[in-house]
């Protein structure tokens, strides 16, 4: 016996305006070994250099850990087709904007991104995510860069 507790898989988080049945073709567009830990009903805009919003369509939106990659994404699938329409890998630094209660935008790999919500619950629970996985993605980043023990001298 190792005397650690057995490690309890995490479950997927769906989103409340789907039913089970979708939520679980949703999950199971996930692939092995990706977590949805959080999920909502959007509309997916971009906006390039000009400002001016495009709709690109609407789909769920997904929070995922990606066991895998060893990373995290917020990716959008058009659930009805099985497809995925967008893709963003969280790199260092990433924040999120709220202009409005229901549309969070954030800078993608190429454009501007902003997520329009249909749901502002979903738009809370969504947005409470990724900022509580980026506070904790930028505290394990900061302990790293800490020297040990709390003090450097240069010993000639």
């Amino acid at each position: 016996m190792s005397g650690h507790p057995p490690q309890r898989r995490q479950a997927n988080v769906g989103s409340i305006l789907l039913t089970p049945q979708e939520n679980d073709c949703l999950f199971n567009y996930l692939g092995r070994k990706c977590i949805s830990l959080s999920s909502a009903v959007v509309q997916l805009y971009t906006a390039d250099r000009n400002s001016i919003w495009n709709k690109r369509g609407c789909g769920v939106a997904c929070l995922v850990k990606d066991n895998p990659l060893r990373s995290y994404f917020i990716r959008v699938w058009d659930i009805k087709e099985g497809k995925m329409m967008f893709e963003q890998e969280l790199y260092n630094n990433f924040s999120i904007y709220l202009p409005k209660p229901y549309f969070i935008t954030f800078i993608g790999d190429n454009c501007q991104v902003g997520l329009n919500f249909a749901s502002e619950e979903e738009t809370k629970r969504f947005r409470g995510h990724v900022n509580e996985l980026i506070g904790r993605r930028q505290r394990k980043s900061e302990k790293r860069r800490d020297p040990p023990n709390g003090t450097f001298s240069n010993v000639s």
